[in-house]
């Protein structure tokens, strides 16, 4: 299975896992879905997308599948504040979608870098 076939079924795994959490306006980078709201990255001018957002009562979420990507941790770890700032301007948590087997990795990230995320745990 490619990255991207990886992604896409983490994407669906987490839009099902969304669903019956009963989520509103499952926005997702999914064929079928409307695509969430792209950002401009300060200082790189990148344009990056979160793979999901939804709406709850409170707020907007937004969630992030990890890729384990070890080679370009820095600019993961932007992405990840980026989103955690954002979903705090919007009355919302930002989520990091784990799936087997990055979960310590995640962590580890997450506590060094003194990001504002949950976890969510991915079945296969």
């Amino acid at each position: 299975m490619s990255t991207e076939e990886k992604q896409s079924h983490f994407i669906e795994k987490a839009i099902t896992l969304l669903e019956k959490k009963g989520y509103d306006q499952i926005k997702a980078n999914h064929p079928g879905y409307e695509q969430p709201g792209k950002f401009i990255q300060q200082g790189t001018n990148e344009e990056i997308m979160p793979d999901l957002t939804a709406k709850t009562l409170l707020g907007k979420d937004y969630f992030k599948v990890v890729e384990g990507d070890k080679e370009h941790e820095q600019a993961v770890v932007s992405k990840w504040k980026l989103f955690s700032n954002i979903a705090q301007i919007k009355n919302g948590q930002f989520f990091l979608l784990v799936p087997y087997g990055k979960k310590k990795y995640t962590k580890e990230l997450v506590d060094r870098y003194n990001i504002q995320a949950n976890l969510l745990s991915l079945s296969r």
